[in-house]
């Protein structure tokens, strides 16, 4: 199943939901609407990876909000597809999609960004390039 940009909102917010999040009565009202929660939390990850490994989503926004909405399920399993994605939209010098990774990645424990960076920003990408490259073992 491909999924739209508002249904990985919604997907996001029922992986948070899953994961004892407190939401807000905005975020309660998603999950309370979405037709997506007729489906277990192993379908709608399994549909996502399958997604972004067929290379169904095209756009770096579609792929951002996947990569996004799995970073919500703080499933450290999925640390080596995201280093998978990352090597691979750095290959594609795609600069938002490698941003919302190492997020991702930092979220899991994994020391994505550079111990010297005070701040994280998505146009900071000469930054966000170096960070990438040196998580992977790039050599400068």
């Amino acid at each position: 199943m491909k999924f739209t940009n508002d249904e990985f909102t919604e997907i996001a917010f029922i992986f948070e939901d899953y994961n004892g999040a407190s939401h807000g009565d905005f975020e309660k009202r998603i999950v309370k609407e979405s037709k997506l929660t007729k489906y277990s939390i192993e379908e709608l990850k399994s549909d996502i990876i399958k997604g972004l490994n067929s290379n169904f989503y095209l756009e770096d926004s579609e792929r951002l909000n996947a990569y996004w909405a799995l970073s919500k399920l703080n499933d450290k399993a999925l640390i080596p597809l995201m280093r998978k994605w990352l090597k691979s939209e750095l290959k594609s010098s795609n600069h938002i999609p490698v941003f919302q990774i190492l997020v991702a990645l930092e979220k899991l424990e994994e020391p994505a960004f550079g111990q010297d960076r005070s701040s994280r920003y998505y146009d900071d990408m000469e930054l966000n390039i170096r960070d990438a490259k040196n998580y992977l073992g790039y050599i400068k």
